[in-house]
């Protein structure tokens, strides 16, 4: 899967996570989770999956959510509220495990190079998938070869799904069937992120008869009546979707190891609810037994909860600033004053108040200074230190750099104010009390900072529906990035080549980043299947990603999971997966 933007309601597209493990986190950050604050125990580091197996079959699990998806549609303008009920009903090639270990799902491995099922002739790859035999949609017919090809002409033919793009599948050249059961995907070139594609396989013999153009406005994506899922659709209201078990996700994974047998509920119930408090309200009553979409600005609440067990890991989501590089900038035909003067940015990076913010915002939040995760330790530089605060030399900086102090307290430069716009969704309490700090910080500064919020629609929209972060129209900009477990995502996020444009409506750097050093680095990144001399690329990213300052990064998301003490087998995933990766396990004791 791509990496996607994530709104705070939908950490489900990546922030999740739990288990007991050794804690890959640097040492600098252990113990420095929410542990016993307020009550909240330690964040760990999820580890080896060893789920309990149910005494007996049966029963009905509700979830509780705040947000609720119009369509169930993992391709056709894709809903981040939608991704945990996705996760039940559409299976892909290969995924994840919480500790981030590849496994085949539909298909019976792992393609590697070690295998035999990655190879490499001049510049070009090839990637074989073989399926499980025996394995069947809910309506009994067969998953075959043919629908993970009719799935790739979903993606990139006419008509090409909304939402995906062609981050990725733009390397494939083509997709074979050889037979039912193998699948070989030629790529033009080298692409190590293989893995991350085909994640939801569609089925052809229930889709193929609908026009191109017609494909995505089709009730299936209402109510999908054919899914590989452990569970199918029984029932669709305004407020809740009733899942039941499906009774052939078991044909063909037998023999998996994991997940391989039907579902252990009869029923999952994903009810919406009117907040996240009220979400909160519903586990303490008995009315849900998991909650979903919870936000750090609950630790307060959840720390003060008995009856219910609290489970927080780290995510491989992060929050962050953008800052616009684009000159002139589309929102006000301006330069923004950090693109021709780096000690703006700096400054600015120096006098975000992250301590004020951790304090608000649960008093545990883990200071990130790099995109890439300390659970992905072959690529991640643990000699990074986070971010400092230090607003006395931000305010040096300046002086130096010839900004000035004016009467009205806003800094000034050859007649310039150090003013921009700080921007977020305008629904989610979280992104208003982050740029509350921030403002309050730069203002400290001699920044004049004014806020234009947006819906989430407008800022995360398409480039094609005039998205505010595809189209550039904003000067700073606060969101998550959910990453997936490849950092060859980084280089659609932050190569110059990435930049969102007509011809390239799906690139995502939305923050016009066009540095050098980041670009060489991320090309290194993805010219080999070495991980050695990919981790060392990685590494070289990170240390030119810090002194570019297109992003500045402000802490790493938490995955925050509380549910019943009945519930077996929650185990959080970090992966894009989300909470709901194995929920053929989950059963009530």
């Amino acid at each position: 899967m791509r990496r996607a933007l994530a709104s705070l309601t939908a950490l489900a597209a990546a922030a999740s996570l739990s288990g007991c493990s050794v804690s890959l986190l640097p040492r600098s950050l252990e113990g420095q989770g929410p542990a016993a604050h307020r009550g909240l125990p330690p964040v760990q580091t999820p580890g080896s999956y060893r789920p309990q197996a149910a005494p007996r079959p049966g029963g009905t699990i509700t979830v509780g959510m705040f947000q609720f998806p119009s369509t169930l549609s993992p391709y056709f303008g894709a809903q981040a509220p939608a991704a945990p009920i996705d996760q039940a009903l559409f299976d892909g090639l290969v995924t994840t495990t919480p500790d981030l270990q590849w496994y085949g799902d539909l298909a019976q491995e792992v393609p590697t190079v070690g295998n035999g099922g990655v190879r490499v002739t001049g510049s070009r790859m090839d990637v074989t998938y073989r399926l499980r035999p025996g394995l069947a949609w809910s309506d009994g017919q067969p998953i075959t070869a043919d629908d993970v090809v009719f799935t790739y002409q979903v993606i990139t033919g006419a008509g090409a799904a909304a939402g995906v793009g062609q981050l990725g599948y733009d390397r494939v050249s083509g997709v074979d069937a050889g037979g039912q059961d193998t699948v070989v995907v030629h790529f033009r070139s080298l692409y190590p992120a293989y893995r991350s594609l085909f994640t939801t396989i569609l089925p052809r013999h229930r889709l193929q008869g609908v026009a191109p153009a017609q494909l995505a406005g089709d009730p299936y994506w209402t109510r999908p009546d054919v899914v590989s899922g452990p569970f199918t659709v029984a029932e669709l209201a305004a407020d809740h979707v009733t899942l039941q078990r499906n009774p052939h996700y078991a044909d063909g994974r037998r023999d998996m190891g994991i997940l391989g047998h039907a579902a252990y509920a009869d029923r999952v119930i994903f009810q919406a609810l009117e907040s996240r408090q009220a979400v909160l309200a519903a586990l303490k009553a008995g009315d849900v037994q998991a909650g979903l979409g919870l936000t750090e600005r609950e630790l307060p609440t959840i720390g003060r909860m008995t009856g219910v067990r609290v489970v927080l890991a780290p995510s491989l989501s992060y929050e962050q600033l953008s800052l616009n590089q684009s000159d002139p900038n589309p929102a006000t035909g301006g330069v923004p004053p950090w693109v021709d003067d780096p000690a703006v940015a700096e400054a600015l990076d120096l006098a975000m108040d992250r301590p004020t913010l951790r304090s608000r915002l649960g008093a545990g939040l883990q200071l990130t200074a790099t995109p890439i995760s300390p659970q992905l330790a072959w690529a991640y530089d643990p000699g990074i230190g986070v971010p400092a605060y230090d607003l006395a030399r931000a305010r040096r900086l300046l002086d130096q750099d010839g900004w000035t102090t004016g009467a009205d307290g806003i800094r000034v430069k050859n007649g310039r104010r150090l003013a921009f716009t700080l921007s977020t969704t305008n629904d989610q309490q979280v992104r208003i009390a982050e740029e509350e700090v921030l403002a309050a910080g730069w203002q400290k500064l001699g920044a004049d900072v004014s806020i234009q919020d947006f819906s989430e629609q407008q800022l995360f929209g398409s480039y094609d529906q005039g998205g505010v972060l595809s189209r550039g129209g904003y000067e700073a900009a606060i969101w998550s990035w959910v990453t997936p477990v490849d950092p060859d995502v980084e280089f659609d996020i932050l190569h110059s080549s990435a930049l969102p444009a007509h011809g390239r409506p799906d690139g995502q750097n939305y923050s016009r980043c066009h540095d050098a050093a980041i670009d060489q680095a991320l090309a290194g990144g993805r010219a080999t299947l070495d991980d050695a001399e990919r981790g060392a690329a990685y590494r070289a990213f990170q240390a030119a990603y810090v002194q570019a300052r297109c992003e500045l990064p402000l802490y790493r998301r938490l995955d925050i999971g509380v549910t019943a003490p009945r519930l077996h087998n929650f185990v959080p995933n970090p992966a894009p997966v989300g909470n709901t990766w194995n929920l053929a396990d989950w059963w009530l004791g």
